[in-house]
């Protein structure tokens, strides 16, 4: 099975790191730390987050979901660790047998597309985590994919096949999808709370809330969407915020996801820039100024990419060539 280099797409690589920040928090929620969790997600034929998780959370528990055959030998060619287990099944068929028991979950819903079974697959997690879990979806975020093709066409309509197939989980009074990639992500962002909404009602029993961390949008080929979010008895809702409440990520009351956008910079420009940071202002001007020219078209657009690395930099990978 070809797969594209997920591994070398470098907002999908801050993303990733970020994502563990996130769960090496998650420590701080549990007397016994990151040992009382097992992390579940769909690592593709490099396993790439499992190796990083490996390196920065070596407590954790770790399970791989993969349903291809192939892909699931490259897998165990790629294994990171003997603590990393290989469980060869598609997400829906693992989800509806998920028995976690008394272990807290990190789960990443890592998916390329966007279907209904998406918010499905995430509904029904809710239910089944133990408390102080963390679950995260990754969904495609591609406006152009529902716009309508053309007048003519009134029979392949993509934006009423968009309502029509998403319609249990859209926000009230939505017109959309929308089209262009930040108010699509809100939409989809949106779309997810409702479906937080009809897993976890407010008369449930235990009575149990999705509270939201982080959320982003980027695009590396296609646009993408991510949430991470701590499901917890509501009565720790404040617990879980103040766990996060320094972290430069958060965003707790749904609001617009970030960003994550980075310029391609040298190692050279790198570790010059590296110098000056962490600037508590005028960070774009000011990186500007220190490189002494412009790396996109205009001065700013230079400052906001330079603004944005400054935002990512801890996050960001270095990408090198070697010789074979």
């Amino acid at each position: 099975m070809k797969h594209p280099a997920y591994h070398l797409h470098p907002n999908k690589a801050v993303e990733r790191f970020v994502f563990i920040e996130a769960i090496k928090r998650l420590d701080r929620l549990s007397t016994e730390g990151l040992k009382v969790y097992t992390y579940y997600g769909l690592g593709g034929p490099f396993l790439e987050e499992f190796r990083l998780l490996y390196e920065h959370c070596p407590d954790i528990g770790m399970v791989s979901i993969e349903r291809n055959l192939e892909t699931y030998k490259r897998q165990s060619f790629h294994l990171p660790s003997s603590r990393v287990r290989l469980v060869r099944d598609n997400m829906a068929s693992f989800i509806a047998q998920f028995s976690p028991g008394n272990i807290k979950s990190v789960i990443w819903l890592d998916y390329t597309n966007l279907r209904y079974s998406c918010f499905e697959d995430f509904a029904a997690l809710l239910g089944m985590v133990q408390e102080m879990s963390m679950i995260k979806v990754t969904l495609r975020c591609e406006p152009g994919d529902y716009d309508a093709i053309g007048k003519a066409c009134i029979g392949n309509d993509k934006a009423k096949e968009f309502r029509s197939t998403f319609e249990k989980v859209l926000p009230p009074n939505a017109a959309g999808p929308p089209r262009n990639l930040k108010k699509f992500a809100v939409y989809l962002q949106e779309m997810l709370r409702v479906a937080v909404g009809q897993a976890l009602p407010p008369t449930a029993s235990p009575p149990l809330t999705f509270v939201p961390v982080s959320s982003f949008y980027y695009e590396d080929v296609n646009g993408m969407f991510t949430l991470t979010g701590v499901v917890c008895d509501k009565g720790s809702r404040e617990k879980v915020e103040q766990n996060y409440a320094d972290w430069e990520y958060a965003n707790f009351n749904w609001g617009t996801p970030t960003l994550i956008d980075v310029p391609v910079l040298s190692t050279k420009e790198r570790l010059h820039l590296q110098r000056f940071l962490p600037l508590r202002s005028m960070t774009g001007n000011t990186l500007r100024h220190v490189l002494g020219y412009k790396i996109d078209k205009g001065a700013r657009k230079t400052e906001a990419s330079l603004e944005m690395y400054a935002k990512f930099h801890k996050c960001s990978p270095y990408f090198l060539r070697g010789v074979p």
